[in-house]
């Protein structure tokens, strides 16, 4: 059975520069506390692009097996500045990621969908997996919130 988790977080910048940011899966490493790596062929991801992640999860934290994975994406929708969602498969399931963006005076209003399901031996780790990503999801928007509002150094 698919599990969603959706977020939504206020920050501080403009929709063409979270969008801008955030639709660079090789800088989610930088926020999201699963993402090791990511790699594509172009800069700018349009509808149909594809690339493919490297992530690392620990589904029963604080004990120490870690589960890394490839994940194959594509885009599947791209309206710059209010909309991004990509479906990505892996050997054991798949995910489906939807950003939003809606900018009122300077600031963002960012939404994150996840949608997601494993298959086999992963089932059966299902709460825990969801729990876990439940804390991550709200870790990496923190981080985001954090990285893009910061100011640069004056020095």
């Amino acid at each position: 059975m698919p599990v969603t988790l959706h977020n939504e977080i206020e920050i501080a910048v403009t929709a063409e520069k979270l969008f801008s940011y955030v639709t660079q899966p090789w800088k989610w490493h930088e926020w999201h506390p699963s993402s090791r790596s990511a790699t594509a062929v172009k800069d700018v991801l349009a509808a149909d692009d594809e690339f493919e992640e490297i992530i690392e999860v620990q589904p029963l934290a604080p004990l120490p097996p870690r589960l890394k994975r490839t994940t194959r994406y594509r885009v599947i929708e791209s309206v710059p500045f209010h909309t991004w969602t990509v479906e990505g498969k892996m050997k054991d399931g798949w995910i489906r990621i939807r950003y939003d963006f809606e900018e009122k005076g300077g600031v963002t209003f960012f939404a994150r969908t996840l949608d997601f399901s494993v298959s086999g031996l992963n089932r059966i780790l299902m709460p825990v997996l969801r729990s876990n990503m439940e804390k991550l999801s709200l870790v990496a928007l923190n981080n985001l919130k954090q990285k893009l509002e910061a100011k640069p150094d004056e020095s």
